[in-house]
């Protein structure tokens, strides 16, 4: 069910990546937000809508992700991210800042390569296919490109095929689902003009905050 959520756009941002420091976006805040967004947020078409100043209270419930959180006069997140951008954006951007000078994660885009060994990529894919289609997962990965640049998306679905997997994800970069394909005996994964990537599944305990908040809330 979260899957198929996910994969329609009345779930997803209104908004692709952009804005953060020195414009060069916020995908790993943006994918974050929206798996948040997907696990905790409860929609209230038929209560009063918020003002800004209570919708970006809302927002950074959602970005803190310590209970499920109830978004009044709205009916998903495209339609709350349609009036409320500006509110969700600068939480974007003041979660990139506090992440990257406070508590480092800025050096995350220096783990490692762009490129590994076909035995450790075909862990890393065969890995990804259990938290992906075995445990259900909605996986947050990083994706490691050429010199110290890392970008982010969200995995959805994976697809075995005769030699490797077929990959879906949600790319902040896009405003639809895209589709990657993975040979056994490759050593990376192409992303578009950024060339090749590695990516690594992150924030594993920030998903299972999530799982344990569902489980108390839906007793």
């Amino acid at each position: 069910t979260i899957k198929s959520m996910l994969l329609s756009s009345e779930n997803r941002l209104t908004f692709t990546n952009r804005g953060g420091l020195a414009n060069g976006g916020v995908c790993w805040w943006h994918s974050r937000f929206t798996r948040k967004a997907l696990y905790l947020a409860i929609y209230r078409p038929d209560l009063p809508k918020p003002s800004n100043k209570e919708a970006a209270k809302i927002v950074k419930a959602i970005r803190m992700g310590k209970g499920v959180v109830e978004v009044p006069g709205f009916k998903n997140l495209s339609d709350f991210s349609r009036t409320h951008r500006k509110q969700i954006q600068d939480r974007l951007e003041k979660w990139q800042i506090g992440d990257g000078f406070l508590r480092g994660q800025w050096a995350v885009g220096l783990w490692g390569g762009s490129d590994t060994t076909a035995a450790k990529m075909q862990k890393r894919m065969d890995d990804l296919f259990q938290d992906v289609m075995v445990k259900k997962d909605i996986t947050y990965q990083v994706l490691q490109l050429p010199g110290i640049v890392a970008h982010a998306w969200l995995v959805v679905n994976m697809e075995k095929t005769s030699n490797g997997y077929k990959i879906q994800v949600i790319d902040s970069n896009y405003s639809s689902p895209r589709t990657h394909t993975y040979k056994r005996g490759d050593t990376h994964l192409t992303l578009g003009y950024f060339g090749k990537m590695v990516g690594r599944t992150g924030k594993r305990s920030e998903l299972k905050k999530m799982k344990k908040i569902i489980k108390k809330y839906c007793k």
